[in-house]
């Protein structure tokens, strides 16, 4: 029998960057599903609004790559290639999910935070989706 595979631990708060170093290696990603309801966008937003405060104050001297990663369904209409497809650089344009995000975070204040779409059950997308957090750790941006 083979061993089992490592499984990660769950991360009990904010990852700790107490250096340039450690926050060019660190990428928080915050994964959102669209919105049903207002209730339901503020239960999802609000937790990224409260942690993006924290890292932009005074306690925070170094913070690492932040970025909203929004779930797009799958879609059967021909729609779906306006958004699926990257484009020449490389960036995969917003969704509808994608864009309503973006908007409500503006709303909020959060305008500087990066938005990206990724198609559900789209392993081309979620591909595109890893080889770009592996992206922002190499280059320490997002």
């Amino acid at each position: 029998r083979g061993e089992a595979p490592r499984r990660f631990d769950a991360l009990r708060g904010l990852p700790k960057v107490d250096s340039q170093e450690a926050a060019s290696s660190t990428c928080l990603a915050y994964v959102v599903r669209a919105f049903n309801t207002q209730k339901d966008e503020q239960r999802q937003l609000q937790p990224i609004v409260i942690v993006e405060t924290s890292y932009t104050g005074p306690t925070h001297l170094h913070a690492p790559a932040r970025l909203v990663v929004a779930l797009e369904e799958s879609r059967e209409d021909g729609d779906a290639e306006r958004w699926l497809v990257p484009d020449i650089s490389g960036n995969m344009p917003l969704g509808p999910c994608g864009e309503k995000v973006q908007e409500s975070l503006a709303k909020r204040g959060m305008s500087s935070v990066r938005v990206v779409s990724v198609e559900r059950r789209s392993l081309a997308s979620h591909r595109w989706l890893l080889a770009h957090l592996v992206d922002i750790l190499a280059t320490g941006s997002s």
